[in-house]
């Protein structure tokens, strides 16, 4: 458990008047269609070149995160 001074538990209601929004189908299902289409997008005009730079930054990112583990 959080010390109350830090907020307490962060498995209780959240701080504040207002929650966030739920995550609901509809935005799932719209945020897939952006990363489908940028994919498609980037299959039809730019040579599959942003998957493989995603990639690498991807495996350099989660070296760093070892790094400070």
């Amino acid at each position: 458990m959080w010390p109350v001074r830090w907020g307490g538990s962060c498995n209780k209601e959240p701080r504040g008047a207002l929650a966030p929004p739920p995550m609901t189908n509809r935005i799932a299902f719209v945020l897939l269609a952006l990363i489908v289409a940028f994919f498609v997008v980037d299959y039809l005009w730019l040579g599959l070149g942003a998957p493989v730079f995603l990639g690498r930054k991807f495996i350099e990112f989660i070296e760093f995160l070892a790094f400070w583990r």
